[in-house]
């Protein structure tokens, strides 16, 4: 070789050798972002949505302040859903924080979850979202923006679960609202080492009168609640997973003390209706469950009567769909009821049971769809029913 060629060589190794160094300085560990369970879309008031959520981890050494979040249309990149602080604040929840602690800094090494509601821009089609994520590094008085793309997820195009009525007749408000804290959507629990939320898409049943109250005269006994004894029926043929039927109950709400988490249910029934898919039935009236394991059921027949068990702030049906035969370690996925009566809602929940409910102006039957939070509903009476056994 050459003393020129040699030269060239040399110098292209060196302008590589320098390019690899220039990158290696530009790489910083910062976050991992993940979804690490994707539901299928349900439909609301008409329109497909989605619930899911986000995890954050903070790798970096340094402090971060979140800032945005935006899907994406990972096809074209147009932004389906975004985020800006003041909302992120309210979907964010930082693990092992104080109050005073603003959840939106991630010290180094702590985790978040950003709990994601929103429409989709089509029903029943395959999508691909990714995320962008905006944030601050916090590196004492220096302060640096940092945009990361990622958590790649697919959105299924399967049909949605359709059940049927879990109740009879109404007014039944069906109560949940994604944003509460302290509500089913949010609460995990770890059970063999993994965390799940199987409350993702669980609904309270809470009977009420024609003036929206849920008791006659005295609310603290429970047996005055209109709700209380009700029959609880099949939403769908299946059998029989599990039951539980010897949890004791307060014959009043003063005299009643909150078991501990593992006794959440109450006494409760388990139907598996499809593959990875378990309807379960919390809270009902000791002695009251007409069925055992094993036995294959019918949609609509009587299984058991709406009690006052288990943690519970009053008479009512609690209804969730979830992957596993287990009340607290299983993923919550979205259901659709056939058919029912939408009569109107509350958007001020603290006029529940004082004040009629916000009522249409003419009330309409609803198909395949899922109540949206806080609504009060009529499931037809003249469903067809199985007498239990």
């Amino acid at each position: 070789m050459s003393a020129k060629n040699k030269y060239i060589l040399c110098t292209i190794i060196a302008v590589i050798l320098s390019q690899g160094k220039s990158y290696a300085q530009q790489y910083q560990t910062t976050v991992d972002i993940r979804v690490p369970f994707v539901p299928s879309p349900t439909v609301i008031n008409g329109k497909p949505c989605i619930y899911y959520e986000l995890n954050i981890a903070n790798f970096a050494k340094d402090s971060l302040r979140l800032k945005t979040l935006e899907v994406l249309n990972a096809t074209d990149s147009s932004t389906i859903f975004n985020v800006d602080e003041p909302r992120l604040k309210s979907r964010v929840k930082r693990l092992a924080i104080s109050p005073k602690e603003n959840n939106l800094i991630l010290p180094p090494g702590s985790f978040a979850v950003v709990y994601l509601e929103f429409n989709l821009p089509s029903k029943n089609t395959g999508l691909h979202f990714v995320h962008r994520l905006e944030f601050d590094l916090l590196n004492g008085s220096k302060t640096t923006r940092v945009s990361i793309k990622g958590a790649s997820i697919s959105i299924g195009a399967e049909a949605p679960l359709i059940i049927g009525p879990p109740l009879n007749g109404g007014p039944w408000a069906a109560i949940y609202e994604p944003s509460w804290l302290t509500g089913h959507r949010r609460v995990f629990y770890t059970i063999d080492g993994t965390g799940r939320l199987p409350g993702r898409f669980a609904i309270d049943f809470i009977k009420l009168d024609n003036n929206g109250q849920y008791a006659a005269h005295n609310a603290d006994t429970i047996r005055n609640w209109y709700g209380y004894g009700n029959d609880v029926l099949a939403v769908s043929d299946g059998v029989v997973a599990s039951v539980r039927n010897n949890f004791p109950e307060s014959s009043t709400l003063s005299g009643y003390q909150s078991p501990p988490v593992e006794n959440a249910t109450g006494n409760y029934i388990s139907i598996k209706i499809g593959n990875n898919q378990f309807v379960f039935y919390e809270h009902l009236k000791p002695g009251s469950i007409k069925v055992k394991p094993g036995q294959k059921v019918k949609r609509g027949e009587v299984i058991a009567s709406l009690g006052f068990t288990g943690q519970t702030t009053g008479p009512h049906l609690h209804l969730h769909i979830a992957t596993k035969d287990s009340p607290l370690g299983a993923e919550g996925i979205p259901f659709e009821f056939e058919h029912f009566k939408l009569s109107g809602s509350y958007p001020d929940l603290s006029t529940f049971g004082k004040k009629l409910w916000m009522p249409l102006v003419k009330p309409a039957w609803v198909s395949k769809e899922r109540p949206a939070p806080n609504s009060v509903v009529v499931f037809d009476k003249s469903s067809k029913q199985i007498s239990s056994h």
